[in-house]
């Protein structure tokens, strides 16, 4: 088991380590007006992956770990792999349909198709292998995932400047991806049964959560075809590059902790009461909070230095403005998604986490829209902000039931005060430097290092998220 862990947590740290490599490359080879138009596809991809498979490939993971107990794990991986082919079909009856009425370029939107198809089975086919503890396989595929796919659209990039072939080589590498994670799961739906009543779990259990990844779309993915509209394509690539690198830093910090931790939190509800669960999952939600906190101390005093040196000089120096509020935006997001969000995960329900989304899609595309109408990059971002602020405190209202919310919100309070007061003796010490004449990337690192040592010792001293414990093995 601890093996098996390990593994995971290593083919997500290859999958974010992976998808931040990808963005500096993308970003220091195409330049922020090619980057801003890339951008808009992949978003529209991401999108479609998450309205059509995202909840698929949830369930999937969800019930087929748990009929692997019953010996009805190939009973329940036929009745995916066809539900799954069923959805294949409905998209690509949709893409046909959209291309059909399309007044530009039906060969770069048929691209966007296919790369979204291919992307999705590549995913699908990913989860297989970690449901399956096929670890090795699982890392290797977060790499073709990102590494790999980026490199052929490079390469294709370079070789023909054609983005419609950019957005094949790409979907080549997915297909691939999906044939070594998937290979020798087919022979299953020759001797497995289809089974309706894992069909009704499955959509049970799934269906509910196609409005909650609606919502995330809308918050996280929309805003670079709607800015799009509305600014010019250097605009949406300096934009897109500076949140997929603060994303992606606040995301690994969020899975150093959920990724060993998750499996835990569902073993330790058969052994807890529900009021000593909920107090282990609150303070293991205050450990992914510290964790994000730290990566923004430190993201925060190197801007100056990290964006021209990670995403070009071009981009990453037009970037700075929106280092702050970005970070901001990706810690609400990122807290909510992985502490509150996964708290209606680890109690099964999904209906409730539907209506929570409901109630936050409309106000995130209102904001992204007119937010960009009125003031261009500013105006959505801080749209963005204020809707992030409202879908937290709404899925906070509706967890009282399931989450100790008085220790967390004690918690986040005490975290955010000592991020704070970490970050001004950063910016001081990084000052004081500068007025003595050693200004430079090691001036930065220094204060960097002074902040994140204020922050740690501050965090372990109030042993917030009982920080000693946890440091000793024992929650």
């Amino acid at each position: 088991m601890a093996r098996r862990g390990l593994g995971l947590t290593a083919g997500y740290a290859v999958s974010v380590t992976g998808g931040v490599v990808s963005l500096m490359a993308y970003a220091r080879v195409l330049g922020p007006q090619v980057y801003g138009q890339l951008a808009v596809y992949l978003a529209l991809v991401e999108a479609f992956q998450a309205v059509v498979f995202q909840w698929h490939r949830l369930a999937f993971v969800r019930f087929w770990t748990a009929s692997a107990r019953n010996d009805d794990a190939d009973a329940y991986l036929r009745t995916s792999h066809l539900v799954w082919l069923a959805i294949a079909l409905v998209a690509l009856a949709a893409i046909a349909l959209a291309l059909a009425f399309e007044a530009g370029s039906r060969q770069v939107w048929l691209a966007v198709g296919v790369l979204a198809l291919a992307k999705s089975a590549a995913l699908y086919t990913q989860e297989i292998a970690r449901a399956g503890s096929a670890v090795l396989r699982y890392a290797f595929a977060s790499f073709l995932l990102t590494v790999g796919a980026t490199l052929a659209g490079l390469i294709a990039w370079s070789l023909t400047h054609s983005m419609t072939l950019t957005l094949y080589g790409t979907a080549a590498v997915f297909v691939l991806q999906a044939i070594l994670c998937g290979f020798d799961r087919v022979a299953v739906m020759r001797h497995a049964r289809f089974s309706v009543d894992q069909l009704r779990a499955m959509l049970h259990y799934g269906l509910p959560l196609i409005p909650v990844f609606i919502a995330t779309t809308a918050m996280t993915r929309l805003d670079r075809p709607i800015l799009a509209m509305f600014e010019q394509p250097a605009v949406v690539g300096i934009y897109a590059a500076a949140s997929g690198l603060i994303t992606n830093a606040i995301s690994a910090a969020c899975l150093l902790i959920v990724t060993p931790c998750y499996p835990w939190l569902l073993r330790e509800k058969a052994s807890r009461s529900a009021a000593g669960h909920r107090a282990f999952h609150a303070r293991l939600g205050l450990l992914m909070l510290a964790c994000v906190f730290a990566v923004s101390i430190v993201v925060m005093v190197l801007r100056d230095v990290a964006l021209p040196l990670m995403l070009g000089p071009s981009i990453g120096n037009a970037a700075l403005p929106l280092v702050l509020p970005l970070l901001a935006i990706a810690t609400i997001a990122a807290f909510r998604a992985h502490f509150f969000d996964q708290a209606y995960h680890l109690h099964a329900r999904t209906k409730a986490l539907m209506s929570i989304n409901l109630l936050t899609m409309t106000l995130a595309v209102a904001a992204t829209y007119f937010g960009a109408r009125m003031a261009g990059c500013g105006g959505m971002v801080r749209g963005l902000l204020a809707v992030n602020v409202v879908a937290l405190l709404i899925s906070a209202a509706f967890a009282r039931g399931i989450v100790d919310l008085g220790r967390v919100v004690c918690g986040a309070i005490l975290l955010s005060a000592f991020a704070a007061a970490a970050l001004a003796a950063g910016e001081l010490s990084n000052d004081v430097l500068n007025r003595a004449g050693h200004a430079g990337i090691w001036t930065e690192c220094l204060s960097a290092i002074v902040a994140l040592s204020l922050f740690g010792g501050m965090c372990v001293g109030a042993n917030v998220g009982s920080i000693r414990e946890a440091l000793r093995g024992k929650l």
